[in-house]
């Protein structure tokens, strides 16, 4: 991994550092590397512990590093739930059929309508910030941040969805990210395979909570490094990890002050969920932005140039993307009991029922659809 996705950030670090001459290498990157790499190191790691056995044939632990559905961006399966999963008599009821295909268009509707859709308005403010107001930045933001919700957590459920059908069963990898009231809290529902392997590969075996204030905070930083190193051979991608790992620890400290001047947490917990939502938001710009220059002039046109007079004329123009970004921040921030309510819906219509809603988004995909396939997101890493 280091190899085909670091060496060529390596080289021209180095150009920088000594003014040396480093040609860049035309290196492929594999698709899907970084999460398949993750998965056998955690497999490694769990077998040198003790924690599973080493797997016995050849073929299962090449079934569990290839398994299709989420081999090329998630979510990150360990050995220790799947490999059991293998030898286990797959036996295909109904509900679960019923449930991935739930799933699978669940994705489907993220991905190919609200997160493409989003995707074109974001595409055209992003290429040049300064064409637009302070106000269509700021909406672009927004939709960015739905739109890497959608896209990922729309491929996790897809993957998920197509386990679940195939007679496996992936863990979840979203839960409402954007409810979160704290930025502890935003990673413990925010692609949830990578936090946890962070936190039990790196971040434990650093140590953890067990070595003093310091030596936490200290290890929180740089696992949230090494996470932002993870996304992209970028120092964009390095900063949005450490001012994530620098908001873990402003978080910690002030949540042992509040504990200790006994704050009402009722109070606090709308206050809370306002500065997560938007301190993640505001560090997506540097996630979606190509360069730091182009990432400083849409920060810039949000703070300087926010003319509020364009709220009016955006509605009117740009009335089918309010409608998708209304829509779709608005079934993230239902219920879960609602959500499971229309799972559970789903699963009691007959199947001409279901195909005619698997028909119904198909052609909604159509409708909606732009002229360039967009990629999913995590595809890059």
């Amino acid at each position: 991994m280091v190899y085909f996705k670091y060496t060529n950030f390596l080289l021209a670090n180095l150009n920088y550092l000594l003014a040396g001459n480093f040609a860049r290498l035309d290196i492929f990157l594999p698709i899907g590397i970084s999460f398949y790499t993750f998965q056998s190191i955690s497999y490694l790691v769990d077998v040198h512990r003790g924690h599973i056995a080493p797997s016995k044939s050849r073929w299962d632990f090449a079934f569990y590093l290839s398994f299709f559905p989420q081999l090329v961006a998630g979510p990150i399966v360990r050995a220790s739930d799947f490999l059991p999963q293998i030898h286990q008599k797959i036996i295909f009821r109904r509900e679960d059929m019923s449930n991935g295909l739930f799933m699978v268009l669940k994705g489907l509707f993220k991905k190919a309508v609200i997160a493409d859709y989003v995707a074109q308005y974001v595409d055209l403010v992003f290429q040049n910030p300064t064409g637009y107001s302070g106000f269509e930045n700021l909406m672009a933001v927004y939709a960015y941040t739905l739109q890497i919700y959608c896209d990922f957590s729309g491929y996790s459920d897809m993957a998920i969805g197509l386990a679940l059908i195939l007679g496996f069963r992936l863990s979840e990898n979203f839960r409402s990210p954007y409810l979160a009231a704290d930025i502890t809290d935003f990673w413990r529902r925010w692609h949830i395979s990578l936090s946890t392997w962070l936190r039990d590969y790196i971040y434990i075996p650093l140590g953890g909570n067990r070595r003093g204030v310091e030596r936490q905070y200290l290890y929180l930083m740089l696992t949230m490094l090494i996470g932002g190193l993870w996304h992209g051979a970028d120092w964009k991608f390095v900063f949005w990890g450490g001012m994530h790992g620098l908001g873990l620890i402003v978080h910690k400290i002030f949540s042992e002050t509040a504990r200790e001047m006994e704050w009402n947490e009722a109070l606090l917990r709308p206050l809370g969920w306002v500065l997560t939502f938007h301190f993640v938001a505001f560090l997506w710009i540097f996630f979606r932005a190509d360069s730091y220059s182009t990432a400083g002039l849409v920060i810039n046109k949000i703070v300087f140039d926010a003319n509020w007079t364009y709220f009016s004329p955006f509605l009117q123009t740009r009335g089918l993307l309010v409608g998708m970004l209304g829509l779709g921040f608005g079934i993230h921030f239902l219920k879960e009991i609602h959500k499971q309510h229309l799972r559970v819906y789903f699963n009691t219509l007959p199947v001409f029922a279901k195909a005619g809603v698997l028909v119904l988004i198909i052609q909604i995909i159509l409708q909606v659809q732009s002229e360039n396939v967009q990629p999913f997101i995590y595809f890059q890493f």
